[in-house]
């Protein structure tokens, strides 16, 4: 049990004899997600090919792929003759992570079908910095890494940096527990 002496001086003296260690009390906080209702943007990915093209994305899942019904709908980018994008060809899904205060981008090759649960792989793959995803897997991708659909067309992810002043106002300070010092 901790004494409201040891929660004013922030600290917690050890009582075992000869230790008299201190222990820091260290209060623990969250970010309110209700932060994402005010930011101007979510990120964004560009063609490393053509960097004028540059493709918003929104908070939650992002459908890349070549159909009208795409969160983010790419142009069928021809090499030989060929499109290697499929329709619905990966999911990029935009969460907030309410520990750190950031953004965080997953990707999964394929995407959920409009009409049931069951999800669509791509047919020529998806690679994160050349490195193919396994049908199964969802990753994390890094600010400025390398998105390859279907091993030819590069994609350029930038992550949108929410502004120290902006978290703070959504700080959320816990209630001290006893469990959570160093």
């Amino acid at each position: 049990m901790v004494r409201t002496t040891d929660i004013e001086r922030g600290s917690i003296t050890c009582s075992h004899v000869g230790c008299g260690a201190i222990n820091p009390l260290q209060p623990a906080y969250h970010y309110d997600e209700n932060i994402v209702r005010g930011l101007p943007s979510f990120g964004h990915l560009m063609n490393i090919d053509d960097p004028e093209t540059v493709y918003l994305l929104q908070f939650g899942p992002n459908v890349i792929g070549t159909a009208d019904s795409c969160t983010v709908q790419v142009g069928r980018l021809v090499h030989d003759g060929r499109c290697y994008i499929s329709r619905r060809h990966c999911t990029l899904t935009v969460v907030f992570d309410k520990w750190t205060g950031q953004l965080r981008y997953q990707l999964c090759d394929g995407a959920t079908e409009e009409a049931g649960q069951a999800t669509k792989y791509s047919l020529n793959g998806t690679l994160l910095n050349g490195i193919p995803l396994l049908k199964t897997e969802c990753l994390d991708v890094g600010n400025n890494q390398e998105i390859t659909l279907g091993g030819i067309d590069r994609f350029r992810l930038s992550h949108y940096t929410i502004p120290p002043l902006m978290l703070e106002t959504y700080k959320v300070t816990m209630d001290f527990n006893p469990d959570r010092t160093q």
